[in-house]
């Protein structure tokens, strides 16, 4: 036991020695990405100042930017007034005028969704709730690739605790039963994001932001495309490219509390002509996270390393007009080591995913498009003593139909094949329709989903005792909802009430140990999502949004962390050409017991921020946020209180 101990001391005392190192890596890192920068976007960049978004309209800073098309939703571009699921789509450009610093603070502004922080604080876990769903029954997706599964070596926790927004182009989230595309865990819907593809003249930025907590942070970026020519081909050709590299550190409030972390992506794609594309993306982060654990209970305090890497490579290619394939390669590494304060109970999560992807779109008439494809994964989930393997094969087919115009059908079902539990079938239905005199649409879904046992559960190892009859987890969802858009579509507001039931839900006898994994009887969530994005005059940008949820177990309880309340404003204002200013609000409230062991439920609580920028001159800007303007004490989840008030500032620089 002592030389056990000893082994993790020296493990903690090793990555603490290594410290200094993986401060001046970052510094090297960044100095030689800024090089890179001047040298690749050249006199072009030096000729004119263009911002990260070149190729798109130019749009007052507060302007909420809902994009005009969705992938997700059918995996092929969609009108999103046209769509009959509930999806939002905004730019990561938006979050950065509106100085949201993380991709946790980002997902917390789209309708139907909550994050929970276990820890309160920048670096420590966080979790996805779409309309009552659990955190492991949404998918969350990178560049088209499955991040999560079951098994605890492999879920996005830890990922989505530490990652900002860099390299990031876009963020969609999609609510409901989605398994129909996307197979296990999307039951309650699916988070996707894509890396940024380079647009326009070679262009770039960097920023960098320090103040409360001692935190300081940068970020450099540069993107653009450059024509090409080549032997290959007389059509013409291109190479597009993004590159991203961030750093931060910040020592939070609490004592023990550091986090620091370093991330980069990039995109390179070629294309010749509108036929055929070839491309590599890649997106790496590496975070150091010292847990202070509850307050009260110091045992629990530990280090935490994460080492994450998700990779694809890519081809599409069109022979015809009417047909286009793609084939996309992931690999995804989740390596996760956590010790002890004291160094004992150290524990290491290490999991690797290997992805075939093959996607068919045909547009067999034009009122008629389909969607096919095959997927088969090879996972690996490793967490010291029981190491597992999962294999996946699947298949799926989605029918897009625009009998009329603006009516638009959808069906679809898939099937799929796991190594650990029989196959497994379902299906997806939706309909749209959009009354252009008055700019109403009507949208309405149903369809089913399910999520997969971990291996260890069904074959037994670590924790757990062999549950060999363990069924998956099943739901049933649907929901119906209208949108109009308002004076000359400076105002859009929408309302959609859904419902959810979820059947064999995974539980654990903690009685006896080895724990066995059992089934329990259904759960039921509902409510409605209501939003409202506005440009009341040319300089103001206004959005809200407001989720009403009703959870349920099998015996009538409120699930736990699923407030029954939560909303999210955002009022912003373009004051001068230079000076731009905003006031954000979130309110929760409703909020039942933490967790089956908590015996009361947890207080409501509002945050407001306040943020702002001054463009000194073309391309340089000056930017200020106060966080927690009035000082509320919460937590989202019992005893890791949030931060306080915090004063941040910054400088940004576009070239």
């Amino acid at each position: 036991m002592n030389q056990h101990k000893n082994r993790s001391l020296a493990r903690v005392r090793a990555f603490r020695a290594s410290g200094q190192l993986f401060s001046f890596a970052n510094i090297a890192a960044a100095a030689a990405f800024a090089l890179i920068a001047i040298a690749a976007t050249g006199p072009a960049a030096r000729a004119q100042s263009v911002t990260a978004t070149a190729s798109a309209p130019q749009q007052q800073p507060g302007t909420v930017e809902l994009e005009a098309y969705v992938v997700s939703a059918s995996r092929t571009a969609q009108n999103v007034k046209l769509t009959p699921s509930s999806v939002t789509s905004i730019s990561l450009s938006h979050m950065e005028n509106l100085q949201i610093p993380d991709l946790r603070t980002a997902l917390q502004t789209i309708p139907g969704v909550n994050v929970s922080e276990t820890g309160g604080a920048a670096g420590s876990q966080s979790a996805i709730y779409i309309r009552g769903a659990n955190r492991n029954q949404t998918l969350f997706l990178i560049d088209g690739i499955r991040m999560n599964a079951e098994d605890w070596t492999g879920n996005y926790a830890n990922y989505l605790g530490a990652a900002d927004l860099a390299g990031f182009d876009r963020v969609e989230v999609l609510r409901g039963p989605q398994s129909t595309l996307y197979g296990s865990a999307a039951m309650g819907g699916v988070v996707s994001l894509e890396t940024a593809r380079g647009r326009g003249s070679a262009h770039g930025s960097v920023s960098i932001e320090g103040g409360s907590f001692n935190s300081i942070g940068g970020t450099a970026a540069i993107a653009g495309r450059k024509p090409l020519m080549s032997g290959l081909s007389a059509s013409p050709q291109s190479l597009s490219y993004s590159a991203s590299l961030s750093a931060s550190y910040t020592e939070n409030d609490r004592d023990y509390n550091i986090f620091r972390q370093a991330s980069g992506s990039t995109r390179i794609e070629y294309q010749l002509a509108d036929s055929f594309t070839a491309g590599f993306t890649y997106r790496g982060l590496r975070s150091h996270y010292e847990e202070p654990g509850p307050v009260g209970d110091p045992t629990q305090a530990g280090d935490l390393n994460l080492n994450l890497d998700i990779a694809t490579v890519y081809v599409d290619w069109s022979p015809i007009a009417a047909f286009d394939t793609r084939l996309t390669y992931g690999w995804v590494q989740n390596i996760y080591d956590w010790v002890n304060r004291d160094g004992s109970w150290p524990s290491n999560a290490h999991s690797t995913r290997n992805v075939i992807d093959w996607q068919n779109t045909w547009r067999a008439i034009e009122q008629i498009q389909v969607v096919a494809g095959v997927n088969a994964e090879w996972s690996h989930y490793d967490s010291g003593d029981a190491p597992a393997s999962e294999r996946l094969a699947s298949a799926y087919i989605n029918v897009v139909a625009n009998p009329v115009k603006n009516l638009e059908l959808t069906a679809g079902v898939r099937g799929d094949d796991y190594s650990t539990l029989d196959s497994h079938a379902t299906w997806r239905a939706g309909a749209a329709y959009r009354i252009e005199q008055s700019k109403t649409t009507f949208r309405a879904t149903y369809g089913t989903g399910f999520n997969a046992p971990a291996p260890q559960y069904a074959q037994g190892g670590g924790h757990y005792a062999p549950s060999p009859d363990l069924k998956p987890e099943k739901s049933k969802g649907w929901d119906i909802g209208v949108e109009q858009d308002l004076w000359n579509d400076r105002i859009t507001l929408g309302a959609t009430y859904f419902r959810n039931d979820f059947d064999n839900k995974f539980a654990w006898d903690y009685g006896s140990y080895p724990y066995p994994t059992y089934n329990i009887p259904d759960a039921t969530t509902k409510g409605v999502e209501t939003y409202i994005y506005a440009r009341p005059v040319d300089n103001m940008g206004v959005q809200i949004a407001y989720t009403y949820l009703d959870t349920r177990d099998n015996n009538g309880a409120c699930l736990p962390r699923m407030p029954r309340h939560v909303l999210a404003a955002d009022v912003n204002y373009q004051f001068t050409k230079r000076l731009f200013a905003g006031v954000g609000f979130n309110w929760v409230g409703g909020r039942p017991v933490d967790s089956s062991w908590a015996t009361s439920e947890m207080p409501s609580y509002s945050t407001v921020r306040l943020y702002g920028g001054y463009e000194v001159c073309s391309g340089l800007k000056l930017k200020l946020r106060l966080e927690n303007l009035f000082n509320k004490k919460y937590d989202t989840v019992a005893g890791y209180p949030a931060l306080p008030f915090g004063v941040f500032g910054g400088i940004e620089w576009k070239f």
